[in-house]
């Protein structure tokens, strides 16, 4: 079902931006102008549908409190429980008794492929954290997030071979979960193949749901920090920057309050020739305030 909720969310971008194209059309030929603006629109209509019935299409697969394959050849429901399993919530196309259900399994991903730990694959990282955020929990999209990050930087940032074989600075394929203490904590350490390519995701992770720095729309951002709880010293900062933002270089500081709240400052240039924005602002950690770039 992730694939059904996959298209839907698709079609809805599509649809979206054919719609921004269509009030957008610039020609010298009026005419022309019109007829290109008519086609777009007819485009984002059937976006539109198409979103529509996969959206209809996914919500059909929901059975017993879960989203399940259908075995078309066994005739019947699978019972498996799998953590993109949760990608109709990160896609959007679900209802609000159906993410209230999932909620748990938001906090406390189930396994993947019946044997790999939630956050090991990074697609699967990147549904779980976002699935979290879509159902309106920063704190544990942040958590989330922050164990991915931790464990992959950790890698990232070595000076030498670690005892897994990992070459320092090299993304891998994916993480294998190793039991870590007395009272048997998961950690992530180095797995797969080398170079794989989900060097970004971290970052994405970072700036979108840790420091929470979201798109809404032209000229704006959303702005809600969740600092996770293992960082949450009092004055600690954390900051990034200069963060390319469309036309607008962001600098981004989110400094510690306390274990409930932050004092946050943002800058944003667009030129060198023009005055720099600046923001401060102090909130509870998940509270949002969008940011009107011009």
């Amino acid at each position: 079902m992730d694939l059904q909720a996959s298209v839907a969310s698709s079609a809805e971008i599509l649809a979206r931006w054919a719609t921004l194209l269509a009030g957008n059309v610039e020609n010298v030929d009026v005419q022309a102008s019109a007829q290109q603006a008519r086609e777009l629109a007819q485009d984002a209509a059937w976006w539109q549908k198409i979103a529509a019935d996969y959206a209809e299409k996914t919500s059909m697969m929901w059975r017993n409190g879960w989203f399940r394959d259908y075995d078309a050849m066994a005739r019947e429901w699978s019972t498996q429980q799998d953590a993109m399993h949760l990608a109709p919530v990160f896609r959007g196309v679900v209802g609000r008794d159906q993410v209230e259900q999932l909620r748990p399994y938001l906090a406390q991903p189930p396994l993947h492929s019946s044997g790999w730990a939630p956050l090991s694959w990074p697609p699967v990282v990147m549904t779980l954290v976002g699935a979290a955020a879509a159902a309106h929990m920063p704190v544990d999209a942040a958590e989330l997030a922050f164990r991915y990050i931790d464990g992959s930087y950790r890698s990232a940032d070595r000076r030498e071979m670690d005892e897994y074989g990992g070459l320092p600075g090299v993304t891998r394929e994916y993480r294998r979960s190793v039991t870590m203490g007395k009272w048997g904590e998961i950690a992530y350490v180095n797995a797969g193949i080398e170079g794989y390519g989900w060097g970004a995701l971290s970052v994405l992770l970072l700036i979108r749901y840790v420091l929470g720095l979201r798109e809404e729309e032209k000229g704006a951002l959303t702005v809600a920090p969740v600092i996770p709880q293992a960082l949450r010293r009092k004055g600690a900062s954390y900051t990034i920057g200069p963060v390319q933002w469309g036309i607008y270089a962001l600098n981004v500081e989110c400094i510690v309050r306390d274990t409930d709240g932050f004092k946050m400052r943002l800058s944003c240039l667009i030129n060198e020739s023009q005055p720099r924005q600046q923001w401060e602002w102090e909130g509870e950690w998940g509270e949002e305030r969008k940011i009107q770039l011009a």
